[in-house]
């Protein structure tokens, strides 16, 4: 019994043994496991990126620039990103950066297209995208370059040029002129109040009849509410420095 228990206990400790064994070697790759491995990933990470890059492509020759549909325009940003240096770089696949460079040509200038396109939908068109706050299309269109001659070069140099003139001839003037007309503005304002206190600085410090001329307008006084249309009574209130004058559009009350 004694000795029929110890081959038990023998024989266990061969299979456990056994098992470890076959865990470790099943579990190991050589090296050309690993290479095979890493080969089929960056195969993969390439495929990828072209067959986005050919979406983009297949947006871009069906969209109309003049008139940009912002779904569309979003998804031809995210699929030319996936051949852009930066997408390579953040993937941490450098070693597929000159595979990509050249199967994807121009993806980086095409990506930069896109996100133009998505923000002239969003707002409407070239002007207002330019203009409104925070807007990135000025600084998107900077960066495609002049001299691009990659794919659907006549579309994305025609829209570059576009943005770029309609921000020197129309957008820079228009802000000019409101500039202009604000200092204009601030400096009237300035004028006439210095002139106002001027009169005020008398003996009629809540009243003066030639900055209010005649129209229709409202007695309004804070400590009663006394309305009156009498110009004694007017006067009177005046005098004693009751209250006080203002606009109002429609019929005197």
């Amino acid at each position: 019994m004694y000795h029929l228990f110890h081959i038990n206990i023998y024989s266990f400790l061969g299979l456990f043994l056994l098992t470890i064994i076959s865990i470790s070697i099943s579990g190991c790759e050589t090296k050309a496991d690993i290479e095979a491995r890493e080969q089929e990933q960056r195969y993969s990470f390439i495929n990828r990126s072209i067959e986005g890059y050919q979406k983009g492509i297949a947006i871009f020759h069906e969209m109309d620039f003049a008139h940009p549909d912002q779904q569309k325009s979003k998804e031809a940003s995210l699929a030319f990103f996936g051949g852009t240096p930066d997408h390579v770089r953040m993937s941490e696949r450098t070693d597929c950066a000159s595979t990509i460079a050249n199967v994807c040509p121009g993806a980086e200038t095409l990506y930069y297209t896109a996100n133009c396109l998505e923000i002239i939908a969003e707002w409407g068109g070239i002007e207002k995208g330019i203009t409104v706050k925070n807007s990135m299309l000025l600084h998107y269109a900077g960066l495609i370059p002049e001299n691009y001659n990659g794919p659907l070069k006549k579309k994305v140099l025609t829209l570059r040029s576009q943005i770029l003139d309609i921000n020197e001839n129309v957008v820079k003037p228009k802000k000019a002129a409101q500039e202009a007309r604000h200092k204009q503005l601030q400096a009237e304002y300035n004028r006439t109040y210095s002139e106002r206190v001027a009169k005020m600085s008398g003996n009629d410090p809540y009243y003066d009849e030639e900055y209010y001329t005649a129209g229709n307008y409202r007695e309004e006084y804070d400590d009663d509410g006394y309305h009156v249309d009498r110009q004694e009574a007017r006067e009177h209130h005046r005098q004693s420095g009751g209250g006080t004058r203002r606009w109002r559009g429609g019929e005197r009350v």
